[in-house]
């Protein structure tokens, strides 16, 4: 991306200070450090097209994230993808968790832990993915966020992930977002890419998005669009 398109976007969406109650970990490839909530549902659902490097075209449709909360600094997670590849079945499942990771709960630095199992696919084995997801909210208006995770398959070799993404809001409802991405694995060539979006808040508990993003090393580019939905709190949880 051009530098002065780049310092243009930051000047002129730094400028709205952008916050609301549901966090979520999509559109952008950045996993937040904020946990969903004790006793909390969040399902977050979109659509994936997908042009690869060799050539091939992939659509998953729907991509499913559920998240509960069984305490306010542990999450459970489930990761389901479609694909028409398999006549729109399941191609992938992972199981997981997050954990926040701080002390005090006020901070404007955010850390959490995330841990998910992977279940064999196709050819792959069964892997393990572990991040660190580190945020820093309201800088100067600005929301950094920022992972470095490592995913390995058993009996084969794995390979380091990272991301940074800077978001901020246009107005109290819509957000935008860029993001740098990429995985390094031994005795390849590290792939680097980019992504940008938007978030539109309809209500405090549900959000709709779109995102795009291009490979920077790579032919890589893809689409997607989805919501993110958040169960409210009960009248017993409001009363405290």
């Amino acid at each position: 991306m051009n530098k002065g398109l780049f310092v243009f976007l930051f000047i002129l969406f730094s400028k709205v200070l952008f916050s609301q109650d549901i966090i979520t970990d999509r559109p952008d490839q950045t996993e937040s450090a904020v946990v969903v909530g004790e006793k909390k549902i969040q399902i977050e659902s979109g659509i994936l097209n997908q042009q690869e490097t060799d050539g091939e075209r992939r659509l998953s449709a729907p991509i499913n994230l559920f998240r509960y909360g069984i305490s306010k600094k542990v999450e459970l997670r489930l990761n389901l993808e479609h694909s028409e590849e398999i006549n729109y079945g399941i191609e992938s499942i992972e199981l997981g968790s997050k954990i926040n990771l701080n002390k005090n709960q006020n901070s404007l630095t955010k850390v959490g832990f995330l841990s998910h199992l992977l279940l064999p696919k196709k050819d792959e084995n069964l892997g393990i993915m572990n991040l660190i997801s580190i945020s820093h909210d309201q800088v100067e208006n600005l929301s950094i966020g920022y992972n470095l995770g490592y995913t390995y398959f058993f009996n084969k070799s794995g390979f380091l992930k990272y991301s940074i993404a800077l978001g901020t809001g246009i107005s109290k409802k819509i957000g935008f977002f860029l993001e740098t991405y990429g995985e390094i694995e031994k005795s390849k060539i590290p792939r680097s890419n980019f992504d940008s979006g938007f978030t539109y808040l309809v209500k405090d508990n549900l959000q709709i998005d779109i995102s795009f993003g291009i490979g920077i090393n790579n032919e890589m580019n893809f689409q997607s669009m989805g919501f993110s939905w958040k169960s409210k709190k009960n009248k017993t949880q409001t009363k405290k």
